[in-house]
């Protein structure tokens, strides 16, 4: 579904922040005590040498929390979206607990379930929330991925971090104006990535706990490899040709972090230079919906971005999902 922000109105994500655990583990750490794991030949296959664990007392809500609450200095948010895969609970939604955390009056608190893509997804609700009510919307994205890798393979548990990020959307003012967006699914590549036990597909039960199907499988790797890489280019392209545009009217890319080497085989294809492209995945590893939000706020602070330029958020991830969105810098 594409969206032209342009046409609608003048919507903004006017502040962003994140969270990331202090605990830090390498992949060395991670695989110590795996007999015949190569982590150096894991950080080879993947470009990710470390990322941050959650520590035993939080959950996914205090990570959204954390990353959210220094929005709150300039911002009331009247809605609350959460973008998140590891929910604290399977029911009821976990938005409810951020806006609780936060201190937030009753307001609208919504869970969104869009894997990789969740964020983006979020923004694009927000930005029409924001033209429609003119208020402040709140975009959180957070995954605890690693309550969900104990028995999971070392090709998976290698590729994942915990963390968070944040966003303000309102109308009229901030720093990125959202000029377009496109999200879409395509359910034929569902169980790529899928935790398969723990819904009413497959109830919990000790067969499922024996087997376990309740941590995250990824079972032909190769296959969601070019997936990934096929799902970043066609939303890229689709969002691209609606627009009028092409890969040489935007400046900057910040993509999901998924691996390094399908980020960079993702680039090739979108013939996108490496000093448009960026990445930070080597020291936070892929934190599924909250990936490109915590880099794009990375970028932001480490000054990667100019006035004038248009910026591409770009996701795609496990359902198959995907989502783009082409922000203007207005300041």
């Amino acid at each position: 579904m594409f969206t032209d922000y342009r046409k609608l109105g003048d919507v903004r994500i006017a502040a962003t922040s994140h969270y990331l655990p202090p605990h830090r583990v390498t992949t060395a750490e991670l695989f110590r005590d795996t007999p015949g794991v190569d982590a150096a030949d894991l950080e080879r296959l993947t470009g990710i040498f470390s990322r941050g664990v959650a520590s035993p007392d939080q959950a996914t809500s205090d990570l959204a929390i954390l990353a959210a609450k220094p929005l709150l200095a300039t911002a009331r948010p009247e809605k609350l979206y959460l973008a998140t895969v590891s929910p604290d609970y399977p029911s009821p939604g976990t938005a409810p607990l951020v806006q609780l955390g936060l201190g937030l009056p009753p307001i609208p608190a919504i869970d969104i379930v869009a894997a990789c893509a969740g964020f983006v997804f979020g923004i694009d609700e927000a930005a029409r929330t924001a033209l429609l009510s003119e208020v402040d919307v709140l975009v959180t994205a957070a995954e605890l991925r690693s309550r969900m890798l104990v028995t999971a393979s070392p090709g998976v548990r290698c590729l994942f971090g915990d963390g968070a990020a944040a966003a303000i959307v309102r109308k009229g003012s901030g720093r990125f104006r959202i000029l377009a967006t496109h999200v879409s699914a395509d359910g034929s590549g569902h169980g790529a990535v899928r935790v398969e036990a723990g819904g009413t597909r497959h109830a919990t039960t000790l067969s499922t706990l024996e087997r376990n199907l309740h941590t995250l499988r990824m079972e032909d790797g190769p296959a969601v490899f070019f997936a990934a890489v096929e799902g970043f280019v066609a939303i890229a392209d689709s969002l691209l040709g609606a627009m009028g545009m092409t890969d040489r009217d935007i400046d900057v890319i910040v993509p999901h972090q998924a691996n390094q080497r399908i980020l960079e085989r993702a680039a090739r294809q979108l013939r996108i230079e490496p000093n448009k492209w960026v990445s930070y995945v080597a020291d936070m590893g892929n934190i599924g919906g909250a990936s490109v939000g915590v880099a794009f706020d990375r970028a932001s602070k480490d000054g990667r971005f100019s006035k004038g330029q248009r910026v591409m958020l770009l996701t795609a991830g496990a359902g198959y999902t995907a989502a783009a969105a082409v922000l203007e810098v207005m300041e």
